[in-house]
């Protein structure tokens, strides 16, 4: 594939550059000409490695002699290009060439990349005037050439942010996504023309000629095709520069609506999923597959939850299947998997319609606060009751300290790394903290570890946070102030990454909802925490005990869910979809319980663990005998 994409670059530049070197039979630059001429021979050279089929190949290099040809006999520059896009064509047909991007492009992120890796050289507006720019032989290329820029496409930017330019200072900048190479192609193609992705909309927008045009269009052809494909569209010939304008600074770009779901970053990933289902890339599909969800999908997921819950449903049951359907071991048909791409990417664009508005914004806050935050509260409202009425109230303390130290650590944590990790990576992270808590949470609730030596379960536990007064063990501590930290840590990296994505979509109108909804989340719960706590206070032991206790197995389980459905999503573990009756089991994701028999089955061995020893422990003890069980006058509640 890449070879594929050499030879096309290299068509691309000598149908760009010869009519620079060569005007009515004669030679304009002898060192530009001969460039062309080693320009054809290079891609000759890379011919055989590109395989295919022998009558593709020797259509193929006829087509390349042909160019050879023209630019020997010095033909016009008409016709070497046309013979260029022969070329082209027969890649695209044979070798599957697609060099088109998948998605709109963002002119914001484009702007800011050109500042970082292109201004150094050839200006911060374009003009190649930067000061190392004139140190350099030969000079870097001013987008505002009034007699390169006209031939050049994006595809040929493209080309030469991909792979460089031999002989210049121009590097290759393949370290960039596919995506963002084409955001700089577009951009540094149509600042001539303004700045792209400003502007008020044309009405020429609305022209058959210009509406007919697609993306590919607009990335395949040069400012010159354009205008003759422009003009056979029935537009007038006066009227191409305002056109051109159009095509160059507004259509090919996102276009920033407030409160507006956005999901191009999920487009472009499953445009490059769909390229490696054809290419028969059974890794890298697993890879885009996992990511076109985690990274195009997922931060949009609590105003979807919020606006268009069967929607979002539906959604994650189809990115869910073509994550299966891509898997090597599935025996899914090549034409079921892009079947579902196509069906995917159709409720991509239903989700995007439906989306919008400030009242929304606010919901999707408070859903947050709520959605990540009302376990935590719960799990430490449990905890606090359980000491405070096992007589440990001083250890409370501990507990503050784990989730107080979980906050910055979270805002921290994704300050530093959350721009830079992949969603599989944040999956990996936020399942094994997950995981981790559950395990903490197990060990405190637990019905287990030195069961043998309690007569009754709830006075195991008593004991297991009792300890000796202020001399408690200091593993117990770290269990107390781990279980806090990790609960809350999780939480806290994925709900900034939530926020972030919910700030940029409500835009400035709607930030204020957000800012809005978060405050009330937060209040409803600190009150849960308090309310549990003030009930548990006017309670006898044994009813808050019993209750706490339930409350933290419970949790415990619903965290092993959570945490073994984020290592799925992440790619990590298997996934195998639980059917019921014919029909796929869509789970209760709120309470932990997702749809795959990995997590079910994983669960169930976390409350087998938690409730077998005690049955085996009532089993043994003697009817009537509770010595480890404190009566209310044996313990004062704080």
């Amino acid at each position: 594939m890449r070879q594929t994409q050499q030879v096309a670059s290299l068509v691309e530049y000598i149908a760009a550059d010869y009519p620079g070197a060569v005007k009515d039979g004669k030679v304009l630059d002898e060192s530009e000409y001969a460039e062309q001429r080693n320009l054809i021979e290079e891609a000759s050279k890379l011919l055989p490695k590109l395989g295919g089929a022998e009558s593709s190949q020797a259509r193929l290099a006829a087509a390349l002699q042909a160019v050879r040809v023209a630019v020997e006999a010095k033909e016009s520059g008409a016709l070497v290009s046309e013979r260029c896009r022969a070329v082209r064509q027969i890649l695209k047909e044979a070798y599957q060439l697609k060099m088109v991007p998948a998605s709109k492009v963002s002119a914001v992120q484009a702007a800011e990349q050109y500042q970082k890796l292109c201004a150094s050289c050839h200006g911060a507006t374009g003009h190649a005037e930067a000061a190392a720019a004139k140190t350099m032989t030969p000079p870097p290329v001013s987008f505002f050439d009034e007699e390169k820029m006209p031939s050049v496409a994006p595809q040929l930017a493209f080309h030469a942010l991909t792979f460089g330019l031999s002989g210049t200072a121009m590097a290759s900048f393949d370290h960039l996504s596919a995506q963002q190479r084409w955001n700089l192609a577009f951009y540094v193609v149509g600042l001539r023309h303004g700045t792209p992705g400003q502007g008020k909309p044309s009405a020429l927008s609305q022209h058959p000629a210009v509406a007919a045009l697609r993306l590919a269009d607009l990335a395949e052809q040069s400012d010159h095709e354009l205008c003759q494909t422009l003009q056979a569209g029935g537009l007038d010939a006066s009227r191409c520069k305002e056109a051109l304008k159009v095509v160059r600074t507004q259509a090919p770009f996102v276009s920033s609506v407030e409160g507006k779901l956005n999901f191009d970053r999920a487009r472009a990933l499953l445009g490059e999923l769909r390229g490696a289902v054809e290419r028969g890339e059974s890794d890298a599909a697993q890879r885009l597959a996992i990511a076109a969800y985690l990274d195009g999908v997922e931060p949009n997921e609590v105003s979807l939850r919020v606006e268009q819950p069967e929607l979002l449903r539906k959604i994650e049951s189809t990115f869910t299947g073509l994550r299966q359907a891509v898997d090597p071991h599935s025996g899914v048909a090549k034409a079921e998997v892009l079947r579902k791409l196509t069906e995917a990417t159709g409720l991509l664009a239903e989700a995007e319609q439906g989306a919008g508005g400030q009242v929304a914004a606010f919901l999707a806050s408070l859903t947050i606060a709520l959605r990540e935050g009302l376990e935590v509260a719960l799990l430490i409202a449990a905890l606090l009751a359980f000491l405070r009425k096992s007589g440990q109230a001083h250890l409370t303390r501990l507990v503050h300290l784990g989730w107080l130290l979980a906050i910055p650590a979270g805002l921290l944590t994704f300050v530093a790394v959350g721009a830079l990790v992949s969603g599989a990576q944040r999956e990996l992270a936020e399942g094994i903290m997950t995981l981790v808590a559950a395990a903490i949470l197990i060990t405190m609730t637990h019905w287990i570890i030195g069961a043998k030596e309690a007569k009754h379960w709830l006075g195991f536990l008593r004991r297991r946070v009792e300890g000796a007064g202020e001399q408690a063990e200091l593993g117990q501590k770290l269990a107390l102030i781990g279980l806090s930290f990790f609960a809350v840590y999780r939480e806290a990296v994925e709900v900034v990454l939530f926020y972030r994505t919910l700030l940029v979509s409500a835009g400035d109108k709607g930030r204020s909802d957000v800012i809005w909804g978060a405050v009330l989340g937060v209040i409803v719960m600190v009150a849960v925490v308090l309310i549990v706590g003030r009930i548990g206070r006017k309670l006898n032991p044994r009813p808050v005990m019993l209750v706490s206790s339930a409350l933290l197995s419970l949790l415990a389980i619903m965290m092993t869910g959570n945490g073994l459905h984020a290592l799925q999503e992440g790619g990590y573990l298997g996934m195998t979809a639980i059917r019921l009756f014919g029909h796929e089991w869509s789970g209760v994701p709120m309470l932990g319980l997702h749809p795959t028999w990995q997590v079910v089955l994983g669960q169930c061995v976390v409350a087998l663990l938690l409730i077998v020893p005690s049955l085996v422990e009532r089993a043994r003890r003697r009817p009537g005998s509770d010595p480890a069980l404190p009566s209310s006058g044996q313990v004062t509640a704080s």
